[in-house]
């Protein structure tokens, strides 16, 4: 049986995308292309590896055996690559990484900026998500490495986690809010106000947000909590300056917000208000010297943001009023 990588990529994107024409404009080529690929791929493998219904194209029974092993002899291949590269001495011209919303804006921007100066005929990648799917991504090798939640990257298997620095969390309110005008200020009295959060909160800072509540832990108990979501620090910023909203945020991104008068920090105190992200690689692949470049730009760049203090006294602006004279 003689089978080559594009009758693998062929039948792979096939399975993805669940049709000829979607999947031969993936692979850039012609949908009479890849059906006559299929074709002599099945005839080589001697089964039927696709079923054509009304519905879509469906793998077989023999069809999924095929594609688990065909991803795996895929992996592998670009491993094989790698490595041959490696030892060679050669730094390949490309990493394609994923970071999770907040260290995203918080420092790998920043490590970004410093590759591109460093090394610019290096191509960056950089694919901004929640930790689950770039968790996904990094184990069928579609990004070399991630940026994200130490805590949710250690409860999976075969990655290798590094811990970067340890990022406080403040709470944050716009200028002349009403929390603002109260006393002795607790978790309960902040959480009368929609949190502005990602869509993935990670298990342990939910339950303690419900627990700050006086309400039930678990999935159940997550809609008592007021919220609005979305995966965009500076959209979570934004809706926190201009309405009653409460913002969770690193002083990194917030500093010169609070210096200007737009946000005001909370003195609320919490040992878990805070947050450490990793870089996350699978175990048994070797990073290319880019990567390790610019992975040393990303931990320098972390522990500059995590260095970040609050604006003094002095250094802040007047308040600014809110929109509408409210």
């Amino acid at each position: 049986m003689d089978l080559e990588l594009r009758h693998h990529r062929h039948a792979i994107a096939l399975a993805e995308h669940r049709s000829f024409q979607r999947a031969a404009r993936t692979l850039e080529i012609s949908p009479p292309a890849l059906s006559r690929s299929i074709q002599e791929l099945e005839r080589r493998m001697g089964a039927t590896l696709f079923s054509r219904a009304h519905g879509g194209v469906e793998a077989t029974d023999v069809g999924r055996i095929y594609l688990a092993k065909a991803r795996a002899v895929l992996a592998q291949s670009g491993d094989l690559e790698r490595e041959m590269l490696l030892i060679r001495g050669l730094e390949i011209g490309e990493l394609r990484f994923g970071a999770g919303v907040y260290p995203s804006e918080m420092f790998v921007a920043k490590a970004m900026a410093r590759m591109a100066r460093a090394h610019p005929a290096v191509k960056l990648t950089a694919i901004s998500n929640s930790i689950d799917t770039l968790l996904q991504m990094l184990r069928r090798r579609e990004i070399d490495f991630a940026i994200g939640d130490q805590k949710t990257a250690e409860l999976a298997r075969g990655l290798r986690v590094t811990p970067l620095a340890w990022h406080k969390g403040y709470l944050v309110v716009r200028a002349g809010h009403p929390l603002l005008a109260g006393t002795a200020l607790k978790l309960k009295d902040v959480l009368r106000y929609p949190l502005t959060l990602t869509t993935r909160l990670p298990p342990d800072m939910l339950s303690n947000f419900l627990q700050g509540k006086g309400g039930r832990r678990g999935k159940a108990a997550a809609s008592t909590l007021p919220a609005i979501t979305c995966d965009s620090p500076t959209m979570m910023k934004a809706i926190v300056a201009d309405s009653d909203a409460i913002g969770l945020m690193p002083m990194s991104l917030i500093a010169r917000d609070i210096a200007d008068g737009a946000l005001v920090a909370l003195p609320i105190e919490a040992p878990w208000l805070g947050r450490n992200f990793a870089i996350i690689e699978v175990e048994d692949r070797s990073p290319t010297p880019s990567a390790e470049q610019f992975l040393r730009f990303v931990r320098e760049a972390d522990e500059a943001a995590a260095r970040c203090e609050p604006p003094t006294a002095s250094a802040a602006g007047k308040p600014r009023t809110r929109r509408g004279g409210q």
